[in-house]
């Protein structure tokens, strides 16, 4: 099953074939006889399994020798560890630091003895601090790479240029020098590389099979097909490379309603579909089998009910067209993924031993039902996205023992009926780097399996070069094939049954997920040829098979006649009734996250389907047909794309001067652009915020409107304020001595940019970081960015400014991960210029609490009045006059009420005057506003400056109540100080729940309701879907 969970965009790429070449030395004499190759680029090159543990994998330094002076573990040390808080490269790798005042020696060797005549060359990655070079270098054969890291994960592969061996010999592979004061940095993936199968035999070594034959490349020259959207050939993509789908909802969805149409928009049958499939290049079809996807009552579990006989129908169908199957064995009652493998309900009691037979058993009477039934079974999958177990197994020992189990199933019936069935394996998130491990556990384990398969989804799973390489490392290492079993993408961003979609306009807007192509048909066919051409180009590259394309919503006959909430009561029928949607509510005592989600929901991925929402192809379904000759269409514009500006109020904004023209062929081009300058001129003037500012070029002969986001920020007063330029301006005083209390360069902690001040210790420990600024006259606000987790009860985490030794404070909390709190001191008066303020963070945490401060900000928001003493004051909030009784709840439920606000990190969008702009009244009374080098002759206070709201959001978007339970919804208007957040509540349905003014809802029957915030200031909404149960 597709894992919904936010990644973050993977960079690193490894490739066997291209590498960054650095700066070599001279090699001497001896065994190692350089030679210069003007064709090095050339060759090809094969990864030998000479260099012992060059990946860390066991846990340790085994094969190696290393030592690093005065190491005490604390202020310098080695040692091999895992980063859980990567994005790159989350296995094992050997890590060094160096604290001291001075460089300290530094060697990690290994010797590898008989290498082979041949040539060779060496790769290693790194990472490391920026700011500091390591200091050491790779010494192999008299070659020697000094190399520099640019950040912590940020990988890279270096290597040296090939040496030849003219006999067998010893070579001793050394990391060595002097590891420069405060530097550290992490070793992984010393691999020994030879050229044209020289230095080694044709045969892998650790298994004695061949070595998987690179690809054949497609040299034919047929023309490529007409059509509506580009596909480039794909090589290596023939008759015999797997390009399928997974559509095991089918039988479901035709079920509740769901019809499907031809290109001609004939309506298809049963057979009609399959044969519609097969017509578009589907040579093989994945289907998942759960074993009892029924409650107590037999109510299904919904997501297709995806039972043995299902998968019986459809492969009939499917074999008929001339297709195989691939039947995917989740061992499961409903879904199984990285975050849960539930083992079925039939089998909650036995044990390991007794689950494995009870799992054997199951799979080879399910085979022979399948086959007895004529269905062409080509492969099955034991396990469905095993990373962290099976069939309710999570340790390694358990796990091996229901793989084997499952395979020695399928290898028996294979060998009873005589059909050659290959046997997968199931893992996903390559961007972890795990993907050796899984094989070596396997491998270890002695299971019995012809493939190892991944999923792929580009929103989560880093690059394709990553995925090319980890399953590359794979087929080369254990002489496995390697295939992508789902990938998917987007062609629309729109909702189609009023469940909200696992990729979303919010996502999209977001920015949080990688959209790496255009959302549209197009753009869908360009995302699954670059995966089809990764796994192609891969070693042992056998095939991607794409996942749900005919999962579409129900009820769109419905659509326009009902309401928002009577259409979706009525799909919320269909999938409780014939389980159309991903779950229904019957599956929430069995599957956690049903229960978490509070009940089940619809299809959330009809984005993602080849048909449009009423079942007619896309012009991308016969992408894997086009992938096979190609095809071209009509040169189109996909985009026009400006980069986002960003500048500090008062510096000068320049727009850029050409934007980019992207076409459907996937080529660009660069045109002119004027911008509309009246548009900058109002934003300039109207200070910080959020703007869009159009502007026209000429493209192809015609005049296009573009636009550009501008975000104008506040003035910020502080130095090096979100850390990117490391300790510069900051002083930090920790409890401990320690690097892990530190400002580091670490992405998956910042709130933006690179840097963040990151904290984590195994015992208790406390820390301030501050720093003391010189202000002119005038009224500031403070801010700081803060996320993290496993604080205490009493671990305290304030944001402070002090002022003639006087301490305002602010206190807040660790959410989570990503999940930041934003601390906000408002009215800090300076009536003095050159008055000097201290600003900064404490944090008292308990053992092992962890998180991050960034992004801290002063910038100001008001004059004082020249000729006045007294300190401008803040409005004070008014107070909740709401009452528990029911009927004047109702009463008062259009009424305005002050937010409780709560800080977030979302970015305002803001088109109107601001806290830096001068208002209409003091531009009349020749006031300046806040503008800087210029003394103000009579200033405003600071509450008399109209700061509009540019958002409202709401602490829950779904929340699910019992009948009589009462939730306080809570409401953030944005900016934080601005002049009018009042607000007003509404709710949909007053029979099923009821809200006061105060934004407390009364559960009062069961149904659904819709619960809306309003802001009285510019009207905007935030809504929560409230289910009563």
């Amino acid at each position: 099953m597709r894992k919904d969970s936010l990644k973050r965009k993977v960079t690193r790429g490894i490739s066997v074939t291209v590498m960054s070449v650095v700066a070599l030395a001279q090699i001497g004499t001896s065994a190692c006889a350089a030679e210069e190759n003007e064709e090095a680029q050339k060759l090809s090159w094969k990864l030998t399994n000479l260099v012992e543990n060059g990946d860390f994998e066991t846990g340790d330094t085994t094969g190696w020798e290393y030592s690093l002076s005065n190491a005490d573990g604390n202020t310098a040390g080695t040692k091999v560890k895992t980063d859980e808080w990567a994005s790159n490269n989350k296995t094992s790798m050997f890590n060094f630091w160096n604290n001291y005042e001075v460089a300290e020696d530094f060697s990690l060797t290994q010797i590898v003895e008989k290498i082979p005549a041949g040539t060779y060359k060496l790769t290693f990655d790194a990472d490391g601090y920026e700011s500091v070079t390591p200091g050491i270098s790779l010494k192999v054969c008299d070659k020697s790479v000094d190399y520099v890291t640019t950040g912590w994960d940020k990988w890279e592969t270096f290597e040296t240029e090939e040496f030849t061996l003219t006999e067998e010999t010893d070579i001793t592979i050394s990391f060595e020098g002097q590891v420069n004061s405060m530097y550290w940095g992490d070793l992984d993936n010393v691999c020994l590389y030879t050229a044209d199968g020289t230095g080694t035999s044709e045969e892998n070594e650790n298994t004695g099979e061949e070595t998987p034959k690179e690809e054949n490349e497609n040299t034919g020259e047929e023309t490529p097909v007409d059509a509506e959207i580009f596909v480039e050939k794909v090589p290596g993509c023939d008759e015999d490379f797997i390009t399928g789908v997974d559509v095991s909802s089918y039988i479901a969805l035709k079920n509740g309603g769901i019809k499907f149409y031809n290109y001609e928009g004939e309506e298809l049958d049963d057979q009609g579909y399959f044969n519609f499939l097969s017509s578009c290049g589907v040579n093989f079809v994945r289907l998942r089998v759960w074993n009892d996807p029924c409650d107590e009552n037999g109510n299904g579990y919904g997501g297709g009910n995806c039972d043995l006989e299902k998968a019986k129908r459809i492969g009939q169908w499917v074999t008929n067209a001339g297709m195989k199957v691939l039947i995917d064995f989740h061992y499961s009652d409903f879904w199984a993924d990285p975050g849960k493998q539930t083992a079925p309900k039939a089998w909650a009691d036995l044990g390991t031993d007794e689950k494995a037979a009870a799992l054997k058993d199951y799979t080879k009477t399910s085979l022979n039902t399948l086959l007895e039934a004529g269905v062409d079974v080509g492969m099955v999958q034991v396990g469905n996205e095993t990373n962290n177990g099976i069939a309710g197994e999570s340790g390694n020992a358990g796990m091996v023992k229901m793989f084997a189990a499952g395979a020695e199933g399928v290898r028996e019936i294979s060998e009873e009926t005589g059909k050659d069935i290959l046997v997968a394996i199931h893992f996903t998130n390559p961007e972890s780097g795990r993907y050796s491990g899984y094989a070596k556990m396997l491998e270890d384990g002695g299971v019995d399996y012809d493939v190892f398969a991944s999923s792929y989804y580009p929103y989560w799973h880093g690059t394709l070069d990553n995925l090319n390489s980890e399953l590359s490392k794979v087929a080369e290492k254990y002489g496995k094939k390697v295939m992508v079993a789902e990938t998917s993408y987007v062609y629309t961003l729109e909702d189609g049954d009023g469940c909200e979609n696992t990729e979303s306009q919010d996502d999209y807007d977001g920015g949080k997920e990688p959209f790496n192509f255009d959302v549209s048909p197009q753009g869908q066919a360009d995302s699954v040829r670059a995966v089809v051409n990764a796994v192609a180009s891969a070693t042992g590259g056998i095939g991607v098979f794409y996942w749900e394309p005919a999962w579409l919503p129900v009820n769109q006959d419905k659509k326009d006649e009902l309401g928002e909430d009577e259409f979706l009561a009525a799909n919320k029928e269909n999938w409780e009734t014939y389980g159309t949607g991903w779950a229904s509510d019957n599956a929430a005592g069995y599957d956690k996250d049903v229960n978490r989600c509070g009940g089940g929901g619809g299809a959330v991925v009809e984005n993602e389907a080849w048909f449009d929402f009423t079942g007619h192809p896309l012009a991308s379904a016969k992408m894997y047909s086009y992938m096979r000759t190609g095809a071209k269409a009509e040169l189109k514009i996909t985009g026009i794309s400006a980069d986002k500006i960003t500048a500090e109020y008062g510096e000068e904004i320049k727009l850029p001067e050409t934007v980019t023209v992207k076409y459907n062929d996937n080529t660009s081009k660069e045109v002119t652009v004027v911008w509309n300058s009246e548009e900058l001129d109002a934003a300039k003037n109207a200070g910080a915020g959020e703007y869009t500012i159009t502007g026209t070029a000429e493209v192809d002969g015609e005049q296009v409107e573009i636009t550009c986001k501008l975000e104008i920020k506040a003035k910020n007063y502080l130095v090096n304020p979100g850390f990117e330029e490391g300790n510069t301006g900051w002083k930090l005083t920790p409890s401990v001595e320690t690097n892990e209390i530190a400002i580091k360069q670490d992405t998956s902690n910042t709130h933006s940019g690179e840097w963040c001040m990151k904290f984590w210790y195994g015992t208790a420990f406390d820390f301030d970081i501050k720093q003391t600024v010189a202000l002119d006259k005038g009224i500031y606000s403070l801010a700081a960015f803060l996320e993290g987790g496993d604080a205490g009860e009493s671990d305290e985490f304030k944001l402070y400014a002090i002022l003639d030794g006087v301490e305002t404070s602010e206190a807040t909390t660790l959410n989570g991960w990503q999940e930041f709190t934003n601390p906000t001191i408002s009215n800090i008066v300076i009536k003095e210029d050159g008055t000097e303020l201290t600003i900064g963070a404490y944090t008292k945490a308990s053992a092992k609490c962890w998180g991050a401060w960034d992004d801290f900000a002063l910038t100001r928001i008001g004059d004082i009045q020249e000729n006045s003493e007294e300190e401008p004051k803040q409005e004070e909030p008014k107070e909740d006059e709401s009452k528990e009784d029911v009927s004047k709840e109702e009463a008062s439920q259009e009424n305005s009420a002050n937010t409780e606000t709560t800080e977030s990190k979302d970015k305002t969008e803001n088109n109107s005057k601001s806290e830096n702009a001068p208002t209409e009244e003091n531009k009349t009374s020749g006031t300046t506003g806040i503008q800087e080098n210029k003394t103000p002759t009579v200033d405003t206070p600071a509450e008399e400056t109209e700061v509009k709201v540019t958002k409202v959001k709401l602490n829950k978007k779904k929340k699910t109540l019992k009948v009589g339970n009462k939730y306080q919804l809570k409401a953030t208007v944005k900016p934080t100080d601005a002049t009018n957040k009042n607000v007003s509540w509404k709710s949909s349905n007053k029979k099923v729940a009821r809200v006061s003014r105060s934004g407390k809802v009364t559960a009062v029957s069961k149904g659904k309701a819709t619960i809306t915030v309003v802001t009285k200031d510019g009207k905007f909404k935030a809504k929560c879907k409230i289910t009563v149960k």
